[in-house]
This record gives structure tokens, C-alpha cells and sequence, in this order.
């Protein structure tokens, strides 16, 4: 126990054999993964959060779930989809949902709550992040079967890069890593001890960065079990697309510029006193990135699915044009990572519109804003972009299928 810790709770006893609870966390904002609720993207035709439960239904007599501040209707019209509910409704003591708070600790403490609410009592809980969706079954028993027999335990992997402390701008310490070890998930408790522990923390306005520290402070030492390379946690775009399959496309396309029409770009009008002359509303930006977002995912190209010989799409608004192209990409089970545009006219200035244009992009195809790139060019005076009489814009795109 930490020497810092002002006083422990109760001890725990520890009888072989007793129920199992899981506490799996998702009520982050999922901020460093760019906004995008990391726990509902595909991996393999089912949910990160989905994967990430799965198999502690084996284990366990009862399950909650932390979502976000908000979030609650969203997640139980998630589950009551899910091909999980019926196994989760089977469940001895049954399953819940519970609305997290600001921080993870704050998570945990309520989700530990509505656990003592399921009827865990003198049981073990298994804490969970429901960002790690490649956990096995053999490291839930190995964790659970430590802390069944020890009060505390959780899975570590050695350190593979160097560990270095920093104070401002240079290196204060350079601790050795021989006995430095990386944290996963399930952290298993004996869970009379770990709630109790929580309430102390709030009552103390003790902080920590997981639940072992909680535990250590106010309960004991935790023990180690050997963890797993493939038990990573998501927490960037690029954590999820490892193995993932990848796919990029390239679209292209130039319109006169009439007058008695407006300039559209991603739908958003720029003033001007000619605008782009097509079937539809003309708006070049959005073509190009349609034929981009298709190209990528082997769907074909704009004239395809929009064919510019068809009523139904003469003087259509391109932007409902790229929703649907969107929605076929992700039929096929592809997401996109990020999207480069390009626009090239003579006039007028695009720069004014940058914003607003990647503004437009980001809401349609539901990116981050950091996920969008615009780049307005001139052709000097070449060809008939140069001269003034067309506009031509260019967008490449990464996809990824998971």
C-alpha cells in the first residue's frame, strides 16, 4: 500500500469461486480519435464495443456499460439491435446502461454504483475499457483467476521503447525499463473493496489515471498477469486501421463557367458573376469527390448512379448527391480516414471560403474537421481554366474497411 494512503478499507476475504460482474467503460468523447465514437465503428461486421463485451458473457453474471453524459437512449437503441441482446438478457443478474461522467474515475465510480444495484456484492468485478476489442478469453480467466485468489490483479506487457522523464524542455530522468511495465485491461477486483475505495477517492478528491492506483492507495498491492501484444487499446484513427484494409481514390472534374448560374463549391456559393454550367447544379467540387469517395471503393463514378440523361437528377443539389454516394461507400462496409481538394479557377479568390468549404465537407461525410483539406490553385493564364472560361477541382481520398 502506497505510504501516502490515509486510511484502508476493509481487507478483503477471498473464497474461490465467487460470481463475476464486468464494468466495461465507452463514456469518453472519443476527442483523439477526432470526435467519432470510437466504440460503434466496424471492425469485422461488429462494433468495437461489441467485441469489446462479447466475451466476458461467458464469465460473467452481470454486465453494465458507461456511456457518455447524454448518451443513454443512443446505446440502448444500440443494444436492442444488437446480436448481443439476447445473450445479454440471459444474463443472471442482468445488464445496464449507466451515463458516465466528466472523467474516467467518475465513470468507474458510477458504473460500480449501478453494479451494487445488479446485486455484485461479495464478488469480483472485471473493469473493462470498451476501446480494447481484442481481448481473449484466455486473459479474462488468467486476470480473473488472480484476483479471485489475490483481491486485485491486471494484465502487463514490457515496455518496447525507451521511457524518458521530462521536466520542460529537457530530459529529467532516464529511468530504467527493466522493471517498467504498460497497463491493460481487465483490471479485476474484489468489488466491496474497489467501491468502497472509489467513494473514498471522491470523498478525498484522490485523483488517478486507472483503477489500480485507486486500489494500491487505499486497499493493497495489486498483482500482474502477463497481458497480450494484441490487447491494444484504440485511441487514434491509426490504432484501428492496423490489418484493416485500405483503399484510396482520385476524382477529377471541370465545368464552363456560364453566366445566370451560381458558384457552388461543396454547396457552399461563392459570389461571382458566373457559375458552374451542368446537369445538375453544376457544382464541381462535390463531382470530383464523389468520383473520388466511388473510385476508392470500386462503385464506379458519378455518371454511373447520377446519369445526366435522367430527370431525376437534372438541376439536383450535388450535395444530396455526395449523401447518397456516402451511404452506398458505407453499404460496403468502407469509412472514410481523410479527403485532399483542390480547386483551380482564375478568379474569384477562394482563399476567403477555405473555412467554410471544409466546414461543409466534414458535416456531409461526417470527418473531423482536422480530416478535410482545401487548396485553391490558378492555371496563370494556360488553357481555358487560365483564360477564365472553366473550373476544375481535384479530391483524393483514403478509405478504410475494417
Amino acid at each position: 500500500m502506497s505510504p501516502s494512503a490515509p486510511r484502508p478499507v476493509r481487507a478483503p476475504t477471498l473464497p474461490i469461486g465467487r460470481r463475476a460482474f464486468a464494468l466495461v467503460t465507452a463514456a469518453g468523447l472519443s476527442t483523439r480519435y477526432g470526435g467519432t465514437k470510437k466504440e460503434f465503428e466496424i471492425l469485422d461486421d461488429i462494433t468495437v464495443l461489441e467485441r469489446a463485451i462479447e466475451p466476458f458473457i461467458e464469465f460473467c453474471t452481470g454486465i453494465v456499460v458507461t456511456c457518455p453524459i447524454g448518451a443513454k437512449p443512443e446505446f440502448e437503441a444500440f443494444f436492442t439491435k444488437s446480436t448481443l441482446m439476447p445473450s445479454l438478457s440471459r444474463l443472471n443478474a442482468g445488464f445496464a446502461i449507466v451515463e458516465g461522467g466528466a472523467a474516467r474515475q467518475e465513470s468507474v465510480r458510477l458504473g460500480l454504483r449501478a453494479l451494487a444495484a445488479l446485486g455484485c456484492a461479495p464478488d469480483i468485478v472485471l473493469i473493462h475499457d470498451g476501446a480494447r476489442p481484442w481481448i481473449s478469453r484466455e486473459l479474462i480467466l488468467k486476470t480473473l483467476e488472480c484476483a479471485q485468489a489475490r483481491g486485485a490483479s491486471l494484465p502487463l506487457i514490457p515496455l518496447t521503447e525507451t521511457p524518458k522523464i521530462v521536466e520542460g524542455e529537457y530530459i529529467h530522468t532516464h529511468p530504467a525499463r527493466t522493471h517498467m511495465m504498460t497497463a491493460q485491461t481487465p483490471q479485476a477486483f474484489s468489488f466491496p473493496e474497489i467501491l468502497a475505495a472509489h467513494e473514498l477517492a471522491l470523498q478525498e478528491k484522490y485523483s488517478a489515471t486507472d483503477d489500480a492506483m485507486i486500489w494500491d492507495h487505499y486497499v493493497g498491492p495489486v498483482f500482474w498477469v502477463e497481458g497480450e501484444r494484441q490487447n491494444r487499446k484504440i485511441t487514434f484513427k491509426e490504432d484501428i486501421m492496423n490489418g484493416s484494409e485500405l483503399r484510396t481514390g482520385i476524382g477529377y472534374d471541370i465545368h464552363p463557367l456560364v453566366e445566370g448560374r451560381p458558384l457552388l463549391l461543396a454547396g457552399v456559393r461563392i459570389e461571382n458573376r458566373r457559375g458552374e454550367a451542368g446537369y445538375s447544379d453544376g457544382d464541381v467540387l462535390w463531382h470530383a469527390i464523389i468520383d473520388a469517395v466511388l473510385g476508392a471503393a470500386a462503385l464506379g463514378d458519378i455518371g454511373t448512379h447520377f446519369p445526366p440523361d435522367e430527370p431525376a437528377w437534372e438541376n439536383a443539389d450535388s450535395t444530396e448527391l455526395a449523401r447518397r454516394a456516402l451511404k452506398m461507400v458505407k453499404k460496403q462496409g468502407w469509412v472514410i480516414v481523410n479527403l485532399d481538394c483542390t480547386v483551380v479557377c482564375e478568379t474569384p479568390k477562394l482563399s476567403p471560403y477555405r473555412e467554410q468549404i471544409c466546414a461543409s465537407i466534414a458535416e456531409i461525410l461526417g470527418l473531423p474537421s482536422g480530416a478535410v483539406s482545401f487548396k485553391a490553385k490558378t492555371k496563370e493564364g494556360f488553357d481555358a481554366t487560365g483564360r477564365g472560361e472553366a473550373i476544375e477541382a481535384q479530391a483524393a481520398v483514403l478509405l478504410v474497411r475494417r
